[in-house]
């Protein structure tokens, strides 16, 4: 992890489209166009400086962009699509002059969902979900339910850290995929401990999905394990994206962030309009107590 001291070198470069925006039509590209003059240039200012920024220990948005003033992230076109322009963006995010090709991805994802998915669905909030998770490629027609949830908080101990990570690793050897919040501590150790198990498993086509939000992308900036970055645009939508592609929910220590999504997890369980499966498992463990949820839901029916 980086220090602040780190933080102080720049790139500016020209970053080419990642797989999904490679080949736009010329509407699509005059829409992007627009809506990166409008005020959601602001928004993705700031959610791409938090993506190139993974990996750091600054996590608030406004000292972010105090320690790169001068970053900028414009778009041009490039063929039949579009490339990113990085003004003075954090130099961690690079080596010898390229992108990381983890955080290209991230970064791609962030102008899809922010700028090419901007249209809000109105009254129909769950068709807007489905219609960025299949956007997004997130479901999968036909393939075995095999994501687990992760809930948990960034701010854990070590002990907590690497007890994610075990429940991971034995979630991995099962071919189990990873989803999470995306940021750091109980969000990345599943993540990690099921990544080494794939690997032992010879499983290359693990998924380490993260959902995130605008209001919590700088704390909880995507870490470097996840492979599919989706940013919903709040966090009541982000919520019910968790339910709708998990098919396990894990629950670990954290704060009132995990605490909110407990409560909506209980509160969806109550309601006698949604079919699911559940069941509830309490462990006290040494001075604190863990709460492992495991719910099995079919909403799409």
């Amino acid at each position: 992890m980086n220090d602040t001291s780190d933080l102080t070198q720049t790139v500016s470069a020209a970053i080419k489209p990642s797989t999904g925006l490679d080949v736009l039509s010329r509407f699509e590209i005059s829409c992007l166009m627009d809506a990166s003059d409008s005020g959601l240039h602001s928004l993705f200012r700031k959610c791409s400086l938090a993506v190139l920024s993974s990996g750091s220990a600054v996590d608030n948005c406004e000292e972010l962009l105090s320690l790169y003033p001068t970053f900028d992230i414009q778009m041009s076109e490039l063929n039949q699509g579009i490339q990113l322009e990085v003004t003075d963006g954090p130099a961690t995010a690079f080596i010898d002059g390229v992108l990381i090709e983890g955080i290209r991805q991230h970064l791609y994802a962030v102008l899809r969902d922010i700028l090419y998915l901007r249209e809000p669905s109105g009254d129909h909030p769950s068709h807007e979900i489905f219609y960025r998770l299949r956007h997004a490629n997130a479901l999968l027609p036909g393939a075995k339910p095999n994501t687990a949830v992760c809930w948990g908080g960034h701010a854990i101990s070590t002990e907590e850290y690497n007890y994610t990570k075990e429940i991971g690793y034995y979630l991995g050897l099962r071919g189990i995929d990873i989803c999470t919040g995306c940021g750091a501590g109980a969000m990345k150790g599943p993540m990690k401990g099921a990544a080494i198990a794939h690997a032992k498993q010879r499983h290359t086509s693990g998924r380490y999905i993260g959902l995130t939000e605008p209001g919590i992308i700088a704390a909880e900036a995507p870490n470097a394990i996840v492979n599919e970055l989706l940013v919903m645009p709040d966090i009541e939508k982000r919520l019910e994206a968790f339910i709708r592609l998990g098919h396990v929910l894990i629950i670990f220590p954290g704060g009132v962030g995990t605490m909110e999504e407990l409560l909506f997890i209980l509160g969806v369980l109550a309601s006698q309009r949604i079919r699911m499966s559940s069941s509830l498992f309490f462990s006290a463990a040494l001075s604190r107590q863990k709460i492992t949820l495991t719910v099995s839901p079919h909403f799409w029916r």
